[in-house]
Order: structure tokens, then sequence, then C-alpha cells
């Protein structure tokens, strides 16, 4: 039997009224309610550094649109041993503070991962049955292209930059198509890819060239993966091949990409995520037949984010009961990891 809870940790909810209701539903916010005492119910972290109880709070709840974690943010919260972030990478929330404070800090990146992944499998079937193609013809040709040089869905070649989470989700996707899944990833051991039955790749130039499908998941790191995808590799990927960007827009070159694009009226883009969003009005990417921009809707949505708000009430409900979380972020990877 679980440890019977005599005590719930004191908690400290910041979050906008819209995020609140797409977390957590009516028995969602009972349930948040059994497992920890709300003493402060903030919709910004400006109403939280006024609230006369934000000093007991033991736990932060909070998602996207809490500011940054700093030094003088944690003042106000003295108390403070765990924070639960209700979204993604916590790259943008925490700093060194969070840190030299020993605080834990759980994210939902899981349960918000998993609508990307089956984003990125959903426009990989479709780049292999060449749908994004076919569409842009029918439409603009008026007449019914023929089945000639569709790969098909079944035994192909598909790269994956960077193997975090995302990638590990889609991989376990591609299985059902049979799929050849091949990986460039210098963080992960060649060893671990193979336990996964993925292809581990050592050179960028080397995936693209194989890839009839590339998705591109590397986290921004400034100076280190900013630009990471150039034009040199894009004109390396095979004739019909597609690359998807859920990632960061500025990991790829952005103006190199509309180059190749130009140049290659083979390849196809799909683009979930810009450099710079919304796109400048004159941006070529707008005009380009070759390219598909769908603004951030791989990520959750909606319903959706449920999934994220029941995430952090079981991973406190583990807290409550003496137990460590399973979705803790170290130091080391939330700069890694997307």
């Amino acid at each position: 039997m679980p440890p019977t809870r005599t005590t719930r940790p004191r908690a400290a909810v910041v979050l906008s009224h819209s995020l609140k209701h797409e977390l957590f539903g009516p028995a969602d916010w009972a349930d948040l309610a059994d497992v920890t005492e709300v003493v402060a119910e903030c919709e910004d972290s400006t109403a939280l550094s006024v609230h006369p109880r934000r000093h007991e709070a033991e736990v932060l709840v909070t998602s996207w649109g809490m500011p940054r974690l700093t030094e003088q943010v944690l003042s106000d919260l003295p108390a403070l041993r765990v924070v639960a972030y209700a979204a993604g990478s916590v790259r943008g929330l925490v700093s060194e503070a969070v840190w030299a404070r020993d605080i834990v800090v759980v994210s939902a990146a899981e349960a918000n991962n998993e609508p990307v992944a089956e984003y990125v499998y959903a426009q990989t079937v479709l780049a292999l049955k060449d749908v994004h193609r076919r569409a842009h013809r029918i439409r603009t040709a008026r007449e019914l292209p023929t089945l000639d040089g569709i790969p098909g869905i079944y035994g192909q070649r598909v790269g994956l930059i960077s193997f975090g989470s995302i990638a590990r989700k889609v991989a376990a996707r591609l299985r059902h198509l049979e799929a050849h899944v091949m990986a460039w990833d210098p963080h992960i051991s060649p060893d671990a890819l193979g336990r996964l039955s993925v292809e581990p790749v050592d050179e960028l130039e080397d995936l693209f060239a194989r890839s009839l499908v590339l998705s591109v998941h590397a986290p921004l790191i400034p100076g280190q993966t900013e630009k990471l995808i150039t034009g040199e590799l894009l004109r390396l990927l095979p004739h019909g091949a597609t690359v998807i960007n859920t990632a960061r827009g500025a990991v790829m070159d952005e103006e190199a990409l509309i180059d190749v694009l130009r140049e290659r009226p083979d390849l196809y883009a799909v683009l979930d995520v810009t450099t710079r969003e919304p796109l400048a009005p004159d941006s070529p990417l707008y005009a380009l037949p070759n390219v598909m921009l769908t603004g951030h809707v791989a990520g959750t949505v909606s319903g959706e984010r449920r999934a994220m708000g029941r995430l952090v009430i079981e991973e406190l409900r583990r807290v409550a009961d003496g137990a460590l979380p399973l979705h803790a972020v170290s130091a080391d990877s939330s700069l890694l990891r997307a």
C-alpha cells in the first residue's frame, strides 16, 4: 500500500485563466486540491509577487508565460522546493539560482511531446505518399497526376536530427511503417540507438544524403545549433525528399533553405516553426509551392493539454507521498533536450 499522506505540500498556481482550464478540467482541479493545499492562485507572476501567502508555497505549478525563475523571483518563494512545469522545455524557465537551491524541476514534456510525434508521423506518411506535391498539382493543373514515382510508406529511409524525447516517440511510431530509421545525435551512444533499432549516423552529411524524409528535433542552443542545417546539407537530400521541422526555426538557415527550395522544386519542406514568427509579410516561404507552413500546430493544443495537467498531478501525488518524481529534469538535460 502507498504511504499514508499526513500533510499536503502547499502550492502556488500561476496560470492564465485560459491555460488553467486547458490544463485542468473540474475533476483534475479537484485532484490537484487533493494532493496539494493551494495557498495562492494567480494569473501571472506579478500577482504572485504581492500575494500574502506566497512565502508559504513549497510547490509552484505553472506553464507557458511564466518568466524566468531568477534569484529575485525566487526570493519571494523561500519555501519553494518543487517546480511543476505543465509545458515542455524548461530551458527558458530555470536559471542557475534554481539549481543552486536544489529545487526539483518537473517537466510535462513527455505529455507535451506526444502530439508533436503524432504530427511528424502523419507528415511522414503524407510525404511518402506524395500527398503534399500531388495536392498542389491537382489544385493548380486541374488534372490527376499519375502514380509514377511515389515512394510509398513502407520500408523507406527516415532520418532524425537529434534523438530526444520527441524523436524517440517518432522512431517508435515509424516501426509500423517498417521504416529504416537513422539518427544523428552526438550525445547518444551508437549502442543506445542500436538497441532501439535505429541506425546511428556519425556525420550529418551522410544523414541528409540518405534520408527520403528528414525530421529536425535539435534544440536551439546559441552558438551550437543555430543555423545547424545549412544550404550545403539541404542540397544533399535525395530527389523527392521532404524535410520536416517541428523544433525551432533558427536551427535552419532559413535564407539558405529558401534558395535550395527554389533550386530544387523536387524537394518539399513542412515547417511548423520559422525563425521569425510570424514571418515577414514578404517572406518567399509564403509563395513557394514546395513549402507547407503550419504555424505551431504540432505542439499540444486545446484538449490535448489535459495530458500535461494529469502528468503534473501524478508527479505531485508522488511528491506528497514522499516518492521521487518520474519526470524531474536535471541541469544538464535541461540544456540538451527539447
